[in-house]
């Protein structure tokens, strides 16, 4: 049953001595209950506060149920116990039994002066000569009121509001007809009433309105303080970010020295972190303290305990073959235990090999693997395809003791043609026996005194060198006659120890003329062709020993895990690295550039003892000087009698020649431009101390000047020295510095206009679309519309006190960058006109700036009296990350040869010193994150990451 209904019963058992009402409503339930409902709470709420309970008390009836007596006398009540009666005429009540007995009792009990009546439908119509209603035209009045009235009764008209059912108090038809039955219920006048409720309505409003507000106010508060919140707390995450980068930056400085790749390790998680610039700096410096260190290959075992012997520690194996392309390495650590081979160029596996045993050799090609099997083998596979190619037995290993078990000397001949070992008999004795690899038959065998001896074949493979070191002689065999040639002596050559096998095995180099016998405190060098020692030295504690067969370099494994360099006379030099464990097993190219380094723990890396941070660029080994590369770092520029060539440094290819070379040594003289499809070269020259110049396009294809060709008159002068030229994206155009001003050659039409009639130096963007000219007035910025001009951008200053030398643009064209005479460096955002000056160290002289790609790193070249170099700068803070030395002792530096530093390709720089060559250095941060996570690839110790990184969600840099 409904709510309505719920609220009828309980009022219809109410008892007999409950409280008066002030009307009974009687009506048609079938036809007028949303009216009538809408009535009874219009008079009880009328002219009443809202906050303040009803004052009239209205009786609706709203049981629907057959008429019983039970209901009746519950009715009867209502209206004893009521002042008023309406009825709520239609027709409908009209015809209905319940209305009509209501109304004859309230005729029979009241008088008609209590009963008022509201039509909500139908027709009443009064017959003033009859005195009463007209009861042929009236419709909604039951007909037991005839006859009762006197005079024509006072009856409100609902049916407008009950056709559109505006039954709501807001409407004012309906609140004045409620108004105008309310009147003699509270025995007040109706415009008192109304005026009463609309100022209770207008209360009402306002207090809506002013809780609205209130509402409004505290969401805006909620609001503000939820995104306060919220700013405090990403503003509180954000310097826990920060605290917590710096804190990693600082953590991998101390480690910089003991242990480079931890420290790297740090420093990638402090940029991951939040980049900032000491962790900017952590970057720089982590990727100098390993400069020489390619990639790691394999990561260290977390542990090496259950893997140890007691005689000796877990084997990891590394070889590599001659010409360094291919390295194989073999594990305890590694689940797969089978021989990895990898790439060395491109630092990647490229094969594995499912064979047992351990690598021992690669042909100088890489394409012949030797591995030592079990008991006393030699295995031949071919490292493209993975196949078997020979098995080669010494024969004796019946009844062999454990001491006599492998092959203590192993050599593979350059072409991988011959084999040679030594090895023990059951009865102690000791022989080197050489093998055919085509067929794996044996060729001969020759006793010696110690297996212990050194094994070597000369580069063509025609040679076998034997080194007996308790003999003290040298013996020869020839490959092509299978014949022993006779011993040589060897007088002074220390004997053999018994000290472990990775002590005590001779190394023969350079063709096998040189051998290098050593101990574990000792090592010697011997000339075996004058049969004379040329080198000794004592050893610190070291793992093994290597040699670089062409060059004569030495490389030495420590016990710290440092791998440090030995020159031919055994004088240590650079240190190219350090592992986490002992490096037990080394190898180095014939050339002496390439090193693989494994460790204890399976740890495998891959070293270059080449240039520093970077790769130089052959040019076909030609000298280059300072200002020989072009200010935008897409050429580089050799001149010599009668003839200029220009170079890609890119790929290290010419690009083509001319004949014609301006061999003035003033760098205002020339200046070069490059075509964006590498066709076609501009050269601005001027001969001599002449005014005037020339300007040209030259064909490289050909070789041959292009019609487009125009006398300019000669630069300005500049503390800047090289003039400003440049070809535009589109290479029809062409910008340069001419007749005192800057202007725009079309090299289609070979006509020249005016960008700006200012005269300076310019400089432009990468992307070649911005122009940013330096002169005494201040630094306009221009950009190009894409067409066929450019348009001034922006005007900034320089302070006063600075004095230019040189100048850049970052690629996008956002920054340019002032090297000052007195050493500093203006970074100046074009937009904005905010500027930054670097600090640091200030050397004595500095000359070329360049950006990295990205824009946030920015190097300066500089020279002392002593040394070149370059300084690594922050761009967004000016904070000097680190400086970087050039590879030439300081001894070779030339005097007044400074250090010209370049954009390169991609993200990399380029870099001219004193020893005129072009090096390609990879910088910026994310070739610096990429190139130490081929370094330390594994994510942060647990215990580490909660002391630095706990409730902070940082990434493994490294995923």
């Amino acid at each position: 049953m409904s709510d309505a209904v719920e609220e009828a019963e309980a009022r219809a058992v109410e008892p007999v001595g409950a409280k008066q009402r002030d009307a009974f409503i009687s009506y048609s339930q079938s036809k007028n209950a949303p009216l009538a409902k809408q009535l009874q709470r219009g008079l009880e709420r009328l002219a009443v506060s809202r906050f303040r309970p009803m004052r009239m008390s209205v009786f609706r009836d709203v049981t629907s149920l057959p008429a019983n007596h039970d209901l009746w006398q519950s009715i009867q009540r209502e209206l004893a116990r009521s002042r008023y009666f309406i009825l709520l005429a239609s027709p409908e009540a009209a015809a209905s039994p319940w209305v009509a007995r209501e109304v004859d009792y309230w005729l029979r009990e009241r008088d008609t002066e209590h009963l008022l009546i509201a039509v909500a439908s139908g027709e009443i119509v009064w017959d003033d000569r009859a005195g009463d209603f007209d009861w042929r035209k009236t419709t909604s009045l039951p007909r037991n009121l005839a006859g009762h009235f006197t005079a024509a009764p006072l009856w409100v008209d609902l049916r407008e509001i009950g056709e559109r059912s505006h039954h709501s108090m807001r409407y004012p038809p309906f609140r004045a007809a409620v108004a105008t039955l309310a009147s003699p219920l509270h025995g007040r006048p109706k415009e008192e009433l109304e005026h009463d409720d609309f100022r209770q309505l207008r209360f009402v409003k306002r207090l809506s309105w002013s809780g609205v507000a209130l509402l409004v106010a505290l969401l805006v508060l909620a609001v503000y303080g939820f995104f306060d919140a919220s700013r405090q707390r990403e503003a509180a995450l954000s310097q826990a970010r920060t605290s917590a980068s710096q804190a990693l930056a600082a953590r991998s400085g101390q480690l910089l020295g003991t242990s480079p790749n931890q420290a790297a390790q740090y420093a990638l998680y402090a940029e991951e972190t939040r980049s900032t610039p000491e962790s900017r700096r952590a970057l720089a410096q982590a990727v100098t303290a390993a400069p020489y260190a390619r990639r790691r290959l394999r990561a260290d075992a977390d542990s090496v305990t259950d893997m140890q012997g007691a005689s000796r520690p877990a084997a990891t194996d590394v070889v590599l073959s001659g010409d360094g392309t291919t390295a194989a390495y073999r594990s305890v650590f590694d689940d797969d235990r089978a021989v990895r081979l990898y790439d060395v160029p491109s630092a990647r596996q490229s094969r594995v090999v499912r064979a047992e045993g351990t690598p021992r050799a690669l042909s100088r090609d890489g394409r012949v693997l030797a591995m030592e099997v079990y008991l006393n083998r030699v295995q031949l596979w071919d490292t493209r395809s993975g196949r078997l190619l020979s098995t080669m037995a010494t024969g004796h290993t019946e009844n062999l003791p454990h001491v006599g078990h492998g092959l203590h000397a192993l050599a593979l001949s350059p072409d991988g043609r011959w084999v040679a070992a030594s090895h023990y008999t059951p009865e102690g004795e000791a022989f080197a026996v050489v093998w055919r690899a085509s067929d794996g038959r044996e060729i001969t065998r020759v006793p010696v005194s110690d297996a212990r001896v050194g094994l070597g074949f000369s580069a063509d493979g025609s040679r076998l060198t034997l080194v007996d070191q308790d003999r003290r002689e040298v013996r020869e065999f020839r490959t092509d006659s299978a014949r022993w040639e006779a011993a040589r002596s060897l007088p002074g050559m220390p004997g053999s120890t018994a000290e472990a096998l990775r002590y005590s095995e001779v190394l023969l180099f350079d063709g096998a003329r040189k051998a290098l016998t050593r101990t574990s405190e000792r090592a010697e060098v011997w000339d075996l062709e004058q049969r004379r020692r040329i080198a000794v030295r004592s050893l610190g504690p070291y793992e093994d020993m290597t040699v670089a067969d062409d060059k004569g370099i030495f490389l030495l494994g420590g016990q710290d895990g440092t791998v440090r360099l030995y020159d031919a006379a055994l004088r240590p030099g650079t240190t190219l690295g350090r592992l986490t464990r002992p490096a037990s097993t080394i190898a180095m190219s014939a050339d002496g550039t390439q090193v693989v380094v494994a460790s204890y723990g399976g740890e495998l890396n891959l070293f270059t003892t080449g240039v520093r941070r970077g790769q130089q660029v052959a040019f076909d080994e030609k000298d280059f000087t300072f200002g020989d590369l072009t200010p935008d770092g897409r050429m580089a520029v050799h001149r010599s009698e009668g003839r200029t060539e220009f170079w890609d440094p890119a790929t290290g290819r010419r690009l083509g020649v001319i004949p014609y070379a301006n061999l003035s040594v003033n760098l205002e003289d020339t200046a070069y431009t490059l075509s964006g499809d590498k066709r076609y070269v501009g050269m601005q020259s001027v001969e001599g101390f002449e005014d005037e110049g020339r300007f040209d396009v030259w064909d490289l294809r050909t070789g041959r000047r292009t019609d487009c060709g125009t006398a300019v008159g000669g630069s300005s002068f500049s503390p800047i020295r090289r003039p400003g030229l440049s070809f535009l994206p589109g290479d029809r155009y062409v910008v340069g510095e001419w007749n005192g001003a800057v202007e725009l050659l079309d090299t289609r039409t070979c006509t020249r206009s005016t960008v700006t009639e200012d005269s300076g130096r310019f400089a432009l963007s990468g992307d070649r679309r911005t122009l940013v000219l330096l002169n005494d007035d201040g630094v306009d910025t221009w950009r190009w519309d894409g067409d066929h001009a450019f348009a001034r951008a922006a005007r900034t200053t320089l302070p006063s006190e600075a004095h230019p030398v040189d100048m850049s643009v970052d690629h996008e064209g956002r920054q340019a960058a002032f090297s000052d005479r007195e050493s500093h460096v203006y970074v100046v955002r074009l937009d904005s006109g905010e500027r930054v000056r670097a600090t640091g160290y200030l050397p004595d002289k500095t000359d070329a700036v360049a950006f990295s790609r990205d824009g946030r790193l920015l190097f300066q070249g500089f020279m002392t009296e002593s040394t070149r170099g370059v300084r690594v700068l922050d761009a967004g803070s000016g904070d000097q990350l680190d400086i970087w030395t050039t590879d030439p002792p300081t001894g070779s530096v030339q005097p007044n040869e400074g250090m010209q530093v370049v954009p390169g390709p991609a993200d990399d720089i380029l870099t001219l010193g004193p020893d005129h060559k072009v090096v390609r250095r990879t910088v910026g941060v994310g070739a610096w994150h990429d190139l130490l996570c081929g370094l330390v690839s594994q994510p942060l110790p647990a215990r580490e990451r909660d002391r630095y990184l706990k409730d902070l969600d940082v990434e493994d840099p490294c995923r």
